[in-house]
């Protein structure tokens, strides 16, 4: 399959009560607002989260309100492939509401022996509302209507959700538990069994799509990148910024993680023209929706932009100019874009699931240091990397001691804050030698403060700053440089019974180290990511910029002036050329709201980019071709982007 490069995806879930589904869709109009928009792709529900079905089954259940004989996805499918639009098809696997009402049988059971699961239950006003088990009979009915969507229509994929793998207690469960040897009562194996049942439910699906035999696109929304592929065919990173549970620091960090996994296969970036799932009622400003979309494309993403359509079948005209307008603008740079790498120094170490505070801030501090690097977990290559970041937490299993060993063999280097480096049982760090610090206890004081010594005195003002989270108290062995010391206070932050011991200054200077060097090892023992996504403290980046000069001096990328800290810039590669992506746009938070409104003009962008062997013939801005002077000596090239609105690509030519 051509893969294509600029998708839509229409999060359509209407509820029972709706009184009119389809009854003004016009699947001709439809198409062609599509192709004005100048997507390729189209994703659009066969079935939806509330366990209606929107097109001719004779398995499902059709949405009451359509008209008889109305086939609103296939009709759709027809007037889009006749345009050559591809269509995928959408079914949620594990919400489906109206089958939890006819079967509450099938229905996931809490712990307690609840109906409704108890974690997501926090009001019934969520589409949450009935959450199925798929070791139920819904299983095989579920498989059923992937079958026959496929069967019957020519689609190009399936986008299948809700593959959340949440514990479950009903019968079904309870015996498959018991049949593998676990335990119910054991959350751990409830956890676990979820986790099987979940990947395979995908197998089973993997076998009737076939997406790789048959080259069909297949995701499953809730199973881990690497389970993806595995079992489909290409990634979709769901990130909605403007939504509570991501945010502006979740794009960064998975587009970093999606392109080291991804082969060949494609990395779609959903993002939304709407500020929630299920707002019918905002768009997005433009400036916004290409700031994710150019930040993607920077890390070798294709655009995919969520949208809802009337539940009568009514596509607003406001959305179609808008969405329009978004693409024109992104797809002037395409063929800067297309099988573009992206070159890097350091990684930062990711497990994959979950992004902690910690680990996101380490996303973000690197960014605003304009650092290239990638988010990578144990199973990946590390040896490309100069530097792998351990941001707080990271504590070394086996599995990843011995990956650390033979990352230190070959000569990389370290950057580790915190708790980064013990055993899992928190006891000792496990290359005490190359930390060159020893494990003394898991906390020193509350609050804890720090200053710089020796070539590092004037890194901060001259006063002893907060480290806005907990400090590991260690002690520096023989030889080991200490570039900083905690600062106790007068006493901890405490209530005592009768005192409130509210304010909390600074004392004195201890001999407890905060940031150590080695040969291969810059250490900090605060935790320093947490503590900047606590205050944001310039100096706890500050800090870490010196970690990261310690060791290695010469970063591939420099913005010596021009661009904000909030300005991103990214570097990629395709063959003969080398290009900084340039993004100057400020996420605000108005009230409740995190918005982008306009793209920010900035001016005299002075770069200087690192070129390992290669000889620039030519600096240039895309897409208009505009030449730039620059200079080369000593392996760099230095150039100055004269002014750019929100986006710009510079290219060097070698």
């Amino acid at each position: 399959m051509a893969h294509p490069e600029y998708v839509l995806f229409f999060d359509n879930h209407t509820m029972q009560a709706c009184p009119d589904v389809g009854h003004k869709f016009d699947a001709e109009l439809f198409a062609d607002s599509v192709k004005e928009i100048g997507a390729e792709l189209v994703g659009f529900p066969a079935k939806c989260n509330q366990g209606f079905c929107y097109y001719d089954t004779k398995i499902g259940i059709r949405h009451p309100s359509m008209k008889p004989g109305h086939d609103y996805f296939g009709d759709l499918v027809a007037a889009c492939r006749k345009r050559d639009i591809k269509v995928t098809a959408y079914l949620n696997c594990g919400l489906s509401n109206e089958d939890g009402v006819r079967h509450p049988d099938w229905c996931q059971i809490g712990k307690n022996g609840e109906f409704f699961h108890s974690e997501v239950m926090h009001s019934m006003i969520t589409p949450y509302a009935r959450i199925m088990c798929i070791n139920s009979p819904y299983r095989q009915y579920i498989l059923s209507l992937i079958k026959e969507v496929k069967e019957k229509y020519p689609v190009s994929g399936f986008l299948l959700d809700s593959f959340n793998a949440f514990p479950c207690y009903c019968r079904h469960c309870v015996e498959g538990m018991r049949k593998l040897g676990m335990d119910p009562e054991n959350d751990k194996d409830a956890e676990e069994y979820a986790i099987l049942s979940a990947k395979s439910l995908a197998q089973e699906i993997s076998d009737i799509v076939q997406p790789r035999k048959d080259d069909l696109l297949m995701y499953c929304l809730g199973l881990s990148a690497r389970d993806n592929l595995k079992y489909g065919s290409y990634l979709e990173c769901e990130c909605l910024p403007t939504y509570p549970n991501w945010g502006y620091d979740a794009l960064p960090l998975r587009s970093r993680y999606l392109r080291t996994v991804a082969k060949d296969e494609p990395v779609f970036n959903m993002t939304g023209r709407f500020y929630a799932w299920g707002d019918f009622g905002s768009l997005r400003t433009a400036a916004a929706v290409e700031y994710d979309l150019f930040l993607g494309r920077a890390n070798g993403m294709r655009p995919n932009i969520g949208d809802h359509i009337h539940p009568s079948g009514l596509y607003h005209r406001g959305i179609v100019d808008r969405l329009k307008e978004i693409y024109a603008t992104v797809k002037q740079y395409d063929p800067w874009y297309r099988d573009a790498a992206n070159p890097v120094d350091m990684a930062i170490l990711f497990s994959g699931g979950l992004a902690t505070n910690s680990m996101k801030m380490a996303v973000r501090m690197l960014s605003e240091l304009k650092m290239q690097f990638d988010c990578v977990d144990p199973l990946n290559d590390w040896s490309k990397y100069k530097v792998l970041v351990l941001p707080d937490d990271i504590l070394l299993t086996d599995e990843l001691q011995a990956k650390i060993a033979e990352f230190l063999k070959s000569g990389g280097k370290i950057l580790a804050t915190g708790e980064s480096g013990l055993d899992p049982e928190k006891k000792q760090f496990c290359f005490e030698k190359e930390w060159g610090v020893k494990f003394r206890k898991e906390k020193t004081f509350n609050p804890a403060y720090f200053s710089m010594t020796g070539d590092y005195k004037d890194l901060i003002p001259a006063l002893p700053l907060s480290v806005y989270s907990d400090c590991v108290e260690t002690e520096a062995l023989p030889g080991t440089i200490v570039a900083g010391n905690i600062v106790a206070p007068y006493y901890d932050h405490k209530w005592d019974g009768v005192y409130s011991y509210f304010y909390t200054p600074p004392n004195g200077v201890t001999d407890l180290p905060f940031v150590t060097f080695t040969d291969q090892v810059a250490y900090c023992s605060g935790k320093l990511f947490d503590g900047y996504n606590t205050a944001a403290s310039v100096e706890l980046r500050d800090i870490c910029k010196a970690m990261i000069g310690h060791l290695f001096a010469d970063p591939m990328l420099k913005i010596e002036s021009g661009l904000p800290s909030f300005g991103r810039a990214i570097v990629s590669e395709q063959p003969g050329r080398l290009m900084v992506h340039l993004l100057n746009y400020l996420p605000e938070k108005r009230g409740e709201m995190l918005i982008v409104e306009e793209a920010l003009d900035a001016f005299n962008v002075k770069i200087k980019l690192r070129l390992d062997g290669k000889a620039v013939k030519r600096v240039y801005l895309a897409p208009n071709g505009e030449e730039i002077p620059f200079e080369q000596n000593d392996d760099h090239v230095t150039f100055t982007v004269p002014s750019i609105c929100g986006y710009g690509l510079a290219v060097a030519e070698y």
